[in-house]
């Protein structure tokens, strides 16, 4: 071994890859150099011929010719022999940690797949290192890097790895003074890894053993070889070549013997010493032919993998294509993954219900909507918090209702149409692939996305005997080529070892499109030997029957309202497009509701985006939305479709500046199908229509149209396998009120024509006759069908379009009539919510629905259908002038459970709050007003009036109101901050408690308040610190500049303040120091985070750090220690210089202490021969400071009486 001064120990582990590549790689090898080396040198071969040296691992003669596709990398880590005596040691447990975290750092996270082949070369005790790495992240795998390092090593090749010591064990009575002495001459020390290579240990012993334990794993294998050398090693000549010849008797330095694993049954030698194990000149070199054939091998058995491997391997690399996972919105564009929000919760069982119900009425919770509401009918509703469960979590354990803790493995997941099931199994797929949740890839090592309705297949239904075998072969190992030997080797492990199955997490998507069909036979036993697998995710929509045995259900619900904002941001260019479609939806609470379906925001993105809904005044209704929708993805299919007018093809620039009539002209056939086909469905129960039924529709109502032609080119039509043949897949309507769309414009083109509906029984004979019904009848017989009430919906908005509603209302209002009444009422005001407020008979259906309210009010003393987003204002208005107070108040408790208030509403409201003779009612009034997030700032004001209300009920009502509020404008807030300075306490107190309910508030404002009210309210203080985690950091700095101003924070506060001293701004950081260095005291636990900022990489928030800790009037024995290890402390991630100025700062810390104890004292006074002045002086001041000082100590003082400084 060569002594030299070697890299510095402050270096980290760094990776160079040394060859060049095209871009299409398979492999990294990563070669590791031993102690006292450093690369490039450790693997450059230097003679007379070849004096600049030639590098095996980059000459592109040698190894990359050898090798391939492989990437090559040295990797260089801090292993100097002779160490700078002022630096603290580092032990090969410290060194391992960097490695873990420099080749994670370096390769892992920068890989598609942080489990990318690694294939290690070792040399010396570059092995023992790797070793103890691989061992460690077997102890650790729930961490991800080292996870994700275990998990990526193939194979290790080792070049003279002393696994049971070296030579130097011999001289090591000798030559550990001689080093010592020597190190003390250059003003080093030697390192403590040199233990390590000394001699065979109980400690070296157990890490072979535990080592052999990793490379065997019954799951993640790998491959070992060992190379030993035949060479002598003189350490006499090394240490001493001044010694006389007869001296220099050698040995090899690693004997085969300590070489070797057990677990290696054949090795080879390599005729040279140790010192050039790793070093080869030319390709005719015949240690460099052993050795890369040996590199040569592994890489083709690592490319071949174990044919578990290989399976693993072909369905991630062709089955998980970025084509089968990518989610592709109605424009065409490719969704990112992070804007596909999968929002899920918790079905719960009827107890919970119940108990869920006491809670309610005992005030926990407030159910705000109508089941009859839309947003109810189509699941999304924003769910209680306590049951909404977050994706990555899936698997973590939770506490069930009777208070047992279960670890879920079997969840089913429910979902409509359009919510986003086969997202949420793309999201999955393509999450676990990249190894984004540390949770699962600790469980799991596959999974196997099964779409269900593939088991419906003739071809799979003739098969006897359908097993594991035959699902793998067909789902995964048919194509491009047929590899039934991975299918039967990835059965082969579910079937066979019990560890290898508990590893695999099946993903069975669509049970409700099987759990009828697949009912008997071969199949149905195969279909319940999926649904009993020990992990399995299992999607289904509502109506599926659930298996036995689950840990879980859960179901999807729609986007929440802060992810509908920030999908506008996302769909559009232009901020202010955004603005305008964002003002658009909030101004019609309905449609709002609607928008929280993926698919359906989609598409109103995609209309708005194409200017067919540029005039949005028109927009009023759900049924406008859809027809602007619906002229929208004509435009886009019409070019598709390679429609034609004078024989020319229609260009989108053409159709795009086409009216309606004209569009709809270029497609009859096709709005006929699709219209066909959505009310046959519906008649049917069918939402997924098999290439059979398409046929069948066209066959019968669309003469001329293909299904396998047109069906692909017609966005309102999705299909869950795009790449499958065309008779193997089916197809769904975007969402289900896409189908209900176009079989309403069925029974509106039956309706005017007075022509009679016609369907056909799909699960019927083939060339059955379709069944008939007159279009009045079907109406009389489903008007209070509940599947049919957006159906009815949308047939009032399509004939109000063309201003033929009234006979439709009409012939609602004709018999037969609901018996109890508020069906009846339900089923008018949902179509006049699709109409003009024009319409003639719009009065008379209105003052019906008064009457009803008023009638529901006086038996019941409730007024259920004014929660309905669709109970007409006007009818509403009229109600409450026929009743008293308490009749007014009753009505308003109803309207308040919708998302938000009607604006004429809001203005009667507010003159009830202002209204002197109303006092008896303002606190039921503001009770009712709880329930509303986002009320009129015209309402609010009058709210913030009953602040200073002279009744203590209404103050507090009317703070709970405010407090309620998402956020209040920048108009009303002032007046909530006038009311501090109100001369009564309870005044105060009120408007205070609604400033701290607010997430965001200007800095002068909260400047102003803390002003104001200094130490009396130090509860407000916590709506500053509420602050410190806001998404933009000058909002963060800004809420620690404030605190500054307070020097006695508490301790329940102080604890966010720290949290930002890892804050990435550094801005942030220092203001977090300042506000620290503002406390009068701060606990141990605290200063050891602001110790860790004295090697942060800015000097000024270093500078601040020592400013906190030399403020301090004393640092306790237990801290001491660990500003004292600053002075050597240099990271691997932090500059050179700045680990120097880190040592400056620890230093003036360590200024303000007037008695240090022995122990630290070694490394202050190291500090007297830093190379930087100012740190010697601060070394010596810390000296200065100590009341008295030893000989030695003094000693060391006068010799840098000389310093020219």
């Amino acid at each position: 071994m060569d002594v030299n001064e070697g890299i510095s120990l402050a270096r980290g582990v760094y990776l160079s890859q040394v060859n060049e590549d095209n871009g299409d790689t398979d492999i990294d090898i990563i070669a590791i150099h031993g102690l006292d080396a450093k690369s490039p040198d450790t693997w450059t071969w230097r003679d007379q011929r070849n004096p600049n040296g030639v590098n095996w691992l980059a000459e592109p003669e040698l190894l990359p010719k050898e090798v391939g596709k492989a990437r090559i990398f040295t990797c260089d880590w801090p292993a100097d022999l002779l160490q700078r005596s002022d630096l603290v040691p580092k032990f090969d447990g410290e060194i391992v940690t960097l490695l873990i975290d420099g080749i994670n750092r370096e390769l892992l996270a920068k890989n598609k797949t942080r489990d990318r082949p690694i294939l290690f070369i070792a040399s010396c005790l570059g092995g023992i290192i790797l070793m103890r790495a691989l061992t460690t992240t077997a102890d650790h795998e729930c961490t991800t890097s080292c996870y994700c390092l275990r998990k990526a090593t193939r194979g290790i090749i080792f070049l003279a790895t002393p696994f049971r010591g070296t030579s130097f064990q011999e001289v090591a009575h000798w030559a550990d003074p001689g080093l010592t002495a020597w190190a003390l001459i250059r003003d080093r020390k030697v390192s403590k890894l040199l233990d390590s290579v000394k001699g065979s240990t109980f400690d070296l012993e157990a890490l072979v053993r535990k080592f052999t334990r990793v490379c065997q794993h019954p799951n993640r294998p790998f491959l070992v070889f060992n190379f030993y050398e035949l060479g002598m090693t003189s350490l006499w000549r090394k240490i001493f070549p001044w010694l006389p010849t007869l001296f220099f008797k050698g040995k090899p330095l690693v004997e085969r013997s300590s070489a070797t694993l057990d677990i290696v049954l054949e090795l080879l030698l390599l005729d040279r010493t140790h010192g050039l194990m790793n070093k080869f000149g030319s390709r005719d070199c015949k240690d460099y032919q052993k050795v890369a054939e040996k590199i040569k091998e592994f890489i083709g058995e690592i490319r071949k993998g174990t044919p578990l491997a290989q399976a693993d391997a072909w369905i991630r690399e062709k089955c998980y294509t970025e084509d089968r996972l990518k989610i592709e919105r109605l424009s065409g564009t490719k969704l990112p993954m992070d804007q596909c929000y999968i929002n899920l919760s918790i079905i719960e069982r009827t107890g919970e219900d119940k108990d869920r119900s006491k809670k309610k009425s005992e005030g926990e919770s407030v159910s705000q909507s109508s089941p009859f509401s839309l947003t109810a009918r189509l699941k999304v509703e924003t769910p209680d918090g306590t049951i909404q469960v977050d994706l990555p979590s899936l698997f973590k354990e939770r506490e069930e209702p009777d208070g047992r803790k279960i670890q879920p493995r079997r969840i089913l997941i429910r979902g409509r149409a359009g919510v986003g099931k086969t997202t949420l199994c793309k999201k999955i797929v393509y999450s676990f692939m990249r190894d984004e949740w540390p949770e699962w890839i600790e469980l799991f090592d596959r999974v196997l996305w099964v779409p269900l309705r593939n088991l419906k297949l003739e071809e799979r239904r003739r098969q006897p005997g359908y097993n594991l075998r035959h699902l793998f072969s067909h789902e995964y190992f048919s194509r491009p080529e047929s590899r039934k030997d991975l299918a039967k080797a990835l059965s082969d492990t579910l079937l066979g070892v019990p560890e290898k199955r508990s590893r695999t997490l099946f993903l069975l998507d669509g049970l409700d499109e099987v759990s009828q069909d697949l009912s008997e036979g071969d199949m149905s036993s195969f279909l319940n030997e999926l649904l009993e697998q020990p992990n399995v995710i299992i999607t289904s929509r509502p109506y599926g029957k659930p298996p036995a045995g689950l840990d879980l259900e859960l179901e999807t619900i729609g986007f929440y309202q802060k992810q509908v904002k920030d999908y506008i941001k996302m769909a559009f260019n232009d901020p202010k497009t955004a603005d305008r479609a964002e003002s658009f939806l909030k101004a019609r609470s309905l449609l709002q509701g609607l928008m929280r379906i993926p698919v359906q925001l989609d598409a109103f993105c995609f209309a708005w985006d194409n200017k067919n809904v540029n005039d949005s005044s028109k927009l009023n209704t759900m049924t406008d939305v859809y027809r602007a929708i619906d002229l929208s993805l004509w435009t886009k299919d019409i070019p598709r479709l390679e429609k034609k007018h004078d024989d020319k093809p229609i260009t989108a620039a053409h159709i795009q500046q086409a009216d309606r009539t004209e569009v709809e002209n270029h497609v009859p056939k096709e709005i006929l199908f699709l219209e066909s086909l959505a009310f046959t469905g519906l008649q049917n129960d069918i939402i997924a229509f098999e290439s059979e039924h398409l046929g069948q529709i066209s066959g019968r109502f669309a003469c001329g149209i293909s299904p396998s032609m047109t069906v692909p080119c017609l966005s309102f039509l999705r299909t869950s396998d795009s790449s499958a043949k065309f008779s193997n897949q089916t197809y769904h309507f975007l969402h289900l009120t896409y189908q209900e769309y176009f079989a309403a414009r069925y029974f509106v083109r039956q309706w005017k024509t007075n022509k009679p509906l016609e369907y056909l029984a799909l699960h019927g004979r083939k060339n059955e006759n379709p069944t008939s019904i007159e279009a009045i009848q079907f109406l009389r017989t489903n008007k209070y069908t509940v599947r049919y009430d957006i159906l009815w919906r949308f047939v009032a908005g399509l004939l109000n379009a063309e201003g033929t509603a009234e006979k439709f209302f009409q012939a609602i209002e004709d018999e037969p009539h609901d018996l109890l009444g508020p069906t009846h009422q339900r089923l008018v005001m949902h179509c006049l919510s699709e109409v003009s407020t024009k319409m003639s008979l719009r009065k008379q259906l209105e003052d019906k629905l008064k009457e009803w309210l008023l009638f529901e009010y006086k038996f019941t003393g409730k007024t259920r259908l004014a929660r309905e987003v669709e109970c007409p204002e006007s009818a509403l208005l009229d109600t409450m002038q026929e009743v008293g107070i308490d009749g007014k108040i009753g009505i308003l408790k109803w309207v308040a459970r919708r998302p938000t208030i009607p604006p004429r509403i809001v203005t009667l409201v507010t003159s009830w709050l202002e209204d002197g003779e109303f006092i008896t009612g303002k606190k039921d009034v503001l009770f009712a007003l709880r329930a509303q997030s986002s009320l009129s700032d015209e309402l609010l004001t009058a709210v913030v009036a009953r602040l200073g209300d002279e009744d203590g009920d209404v103050r507090e009502a009317a703070s709970d109101v405010l407090q309620a509020q998402s956020s209040l404008s920048d108009e009303l807030l002032p007046a909530v901050v006038a009311r501090l300075g109100d001369k009564d306490r309870d005044v105060r107190e009120a408007a205070l408690d609604v400033l701290q309910a607010q997430s965001s508030l200007s800095d002068e404002l909260l400047t102003a308040v803390v002003a104001r009210l200094g130490d009396e309210y130090g509860l407000l203080l916590t709506a500053v610190v509420a602050r410190l985690g806001d998404e933009h950091w000058p909002v963060r700095k800004a809420a620690l500049d404030i605190l500054q101003a307070q020097s006695s924070l508490s301790n329940e506060l102080l604890p966010a303040v720290v949290a930002r001293l890892g804050d990435e701004y550094r801005d942030v950081r220092k203001a977090a120091l300042d506000v620290l260095q503002a406390q009068s005291s701060l606990s141990d636990e605290l200063l050891t985070a602001v110790v860790a900022r004295l090697g942060d990489e800015h000097w000024h928030v270093r500078e601040a750090a020592s400013d906190v800790l030399q403020a301090q009037s004393s640092l306790s024995n237990e801290l001491l220690p660990a500003v004292v290890a600053r002075l050597g402390d240099e990271h691997w991630y932090i500059r050179y210089y700045g680990a120097r100025a880190s040592t400056k700062a620890a230093l003036r810390v360590l200024q303000a202490q007037s008695s240090l104890s022995d122990e630290l004292f070694p490394a202050v006074v190291a500090r007297l021969g830093d190379e930087h002045w100012p740190v010697r002086k601060a070394a010596l001041d810390i000296l200065q400071a100590q009341s008295s000082l030893s000989n030695d100590l003094l000693t060391a003082v006068v010799a840098h009486l000389g310093d020219k400084h």
